[in-house]
């Protein structure tokens, strides 16, 4: 069995975003930068599988520049992948979700997948769009947001959540699956394998030579804008608390009128 885990790298979720105004791109200058969390379900998932038992290789596939290696070795080969695809091509930079899912696919395209595993969305973006557009452009059987998974002749089974509810899909493989929190614990990566993930392979490669033109981006970001200033606050002073209190009522219905 072949397994794909789709993964990138994104800004560490605490990583400060310094902006004085309305802005055409950020200064992405200081950002840390890690595996995007539900990638990391993903990639456990294939590994359980792979553990489990049977012949399974695990290839992790990513674009990105040079410096997402560090994320590939120490998130996704050091944790049990196999080897990974790196698609490393500046014409892809700042590419929207149509563009990166046209590049993914034609990648996958090359290799027989059995099973494609992606997080639901990242976190940078939080579009959730580009796994379920890989499954279309390749016209595979999807499933997305799954917390459940099992395997059996040619066929998956994956449970997902719905709203007041549980939702079990049944699907052929090959197929795509898109995955969150609550189907696994990703497990952290030990200082020996990380040392052995640098013996495993990483292929570079751009999108000529996947005999691709570069993707027109369907959609362009026109501005950032950092969010509102908060109003002042306004301290009620008053020995009195009963006083106090009815001068704080006041002001909520007569100025900030929310009572």
């Amino acid at each position: 069995m072949k397994i794909a885990v789709c993964i990138k790298q994104v800004p560490d979720s605490e990583t400060r975003i310094k902006m004085s105004g309305p802005t055409t791109e950020l200064d992405q200058t200081g950002f840390t930068r890690v595996l995007n969390p539900y990638d990391a379900y993903a990639v456990e998932e294939a590994v359980k599988i792979k553990e489990a038992g049977g012949d399974v290789e695990i290839v992790a596939v990513t674009i990105g520049p040079e410096t997402v290696k560090e994320t590939l070795k120490k998130d996704c080969l050091a944790v049990g992948c196999d080897r990974a695809l790196l698609i490393d091509d500046p014409a892809l930079q700042g590419a929207d979700e149509a563009a990166i899912a046209t590049v993914l696919a034609a990648v996958l395209q090359k290799d027989s997948f059995d099973l494609i595993l992606c997080g639901i969305k990242s976190i940078d973006d939080d579009s959730g769009q580009v796994g379920i557009m890989v499954a279309e452009k390749l016209g595979l059987p999807h499933v997305s947001t799954i917390t459940h998974l099992e395997l059996g002749d040619g066929t998956l089974t994956a449970h997902r959540e719905i709203e007041g509810g549980k939702e079990i899909v049944t699907a052929s493989l090959p197929a795509l699956l898109t995955c969150q929190k609550g189907l696994n614990e990703p497990r952290l990566p030990s200082l020996p394998n990380i040392m052995k993930a640098n013996m495993k392979p990483i292929e570079t490669m751009t999108c000529a030579d996947l005999g691709l033109e570069v993707p027109a981006a369907k959609t362009k970001i026109k501005m950032y804008h950092p969010p509102a200033a908060r109003g002042a606050c306004k301290l009620v002073e008053n020995d009195d608390p009963a006083a106090a209190a009815r001068e704080l009522a006041r002001l909520l219905n007569e100025e900030a009128k929310v009572i």
